[in-house]
């Protein structure tokens, strides 16, 4: 199995591990999305009722409140459902990661450097628990926000649909390339601070030996430059990621933009109602900001991409009945 391939298959079996909690923490998400979509369409149909001067009806008020329920229930059981899922999957790679070290003989691992282990376990496995605490699943989601809302709006108006969103898609050929530069960024941060980290296993364990030769003051110097090559690495991966996602951030403005120009004159003609126009602009969201954040993303999976690809050889996963 080639290197690129060995990170995702062990994502892969981390999922497959979790695949019940996994598939339920999507399924939130598409429920999520579903009960906003049909929020949205009764308060379209609430505005369009208000706008032709006639009061909604209690059954309408009462479902547009039932609507309102289930979509805070709907987000909150989301949250839950996603912070479990990761944390369980945190869990299984750390576990991994020791279980592989436990089962190798002895020989083999007092030829192991304790410093590039120290490395891994504070560097990649961390960097790993941060991504799919932070981004996995919040990805997953609003890649399915994207898709529903950008399907269900070609039903309500495929016209607007179209006209608002597809000079959007010319905005994403930016965002791949900017997020190649950030993980790339991201990437060398990376290396750098595993560098030091090691580098402060190696003073800690020659600790005796520098103070017997009197090295501490080169030593002191070589980790004071493996500092501040970190510090450089992180400092230039903010200002590029910050550069990149500005631009980003101005791109992805486009959709709601157009939306106010193409629909507000669609609105003004009678060819769309207020509702169903309120409906496209309260949704904008869920199309624009997953484009305005895509840069970041993708930048984050190749980090996690990296950190993944570097403990594959390290991990060693149990079955479901050895799992703790």
């Amino acid at each position: 199995m080639t290197n690129e391939a060995m990170d995702m298959a062990l994502l892969s079996r981390m999922l497959r591990g979790r695949r019940a909690l996994a598939l339920t923490a999507v399924s939130s998400s598409g429920l999520t999305a579903a009960v906003q979509l049909w929020w949205n369409w009764q308060l379209g149909g609430i505005i369009d009722l208000v706008g032709a001067g006639k009061s909604p009806g209690t059954n309408m008020i009462l479902w547009a409140l039932i609507a309102m329920a289930l979509m805070g229930a709907a987000a909150c059981a989301k949250g839950l459902l996603a912070g479990y899922a990761c944390e369980s999957l945190a869990h299984d790679l750390r576990m991994g990661y020791a279980r592989h070290f436990a089962a190798l003989p002895v020989a083999q691992a007092e030829q192991l450097s304790a410093g590039e282990q120290l490395s891994k376990l504070q560097n990649e496995i961390a960097g790993v628990s941060d991504y799919l605490n932070a981004n996995l699943f919040q990805l997953v989601d609003s890649a399915v926000s994207f898709a529903s809302t950008f399907v269900w709006l070609l039903f309500v108006n495929p016209a607007l649909t179209l006209a608002a969103n597809l000079p959007a898609l010319a905005a994403l050929a930016y965002v791949f390339w900017s997020s190649k530069l950030i993980g790339a960024a991201a990437e060398r941060s990376q290396q750098a601070k595993g560098t030091m980290n090691q580098y402060a296993d190696t003073l800690l364990s020659l600790f005796p030996v520098i103070r017997l030769y009197d090295g501490f003051r080169l030593t002191l110097d070589g980790y004071r430059a493996a500092v501040g090559a970190w510090e450089g690495c992180t400092s230039r991966m903010e200002r590029t990621k910050a550069r990149l996602m500005s631009l980003s951030g101005v791109l992805s403005s486009i959709p709601p933009l157009l939306l106010f120009l193409v629909g507000g004159h669609m609105a003004i003609s009678g060819a769309l109602t207020v509702g169903t126009l309120y409906i496209f602009l309260n949704l904008s969201g869920n199309i624009s900001g997953a484009l305005m954040n895509m840069p970041g993303f993708i930048a984050a999976f190749r980090q996690f991409s990296a950190n993944m690809k570097r403990l594959a050889p390290n991990v060693s996963l149990a079955g479901k009945g050895d799992r703790a």
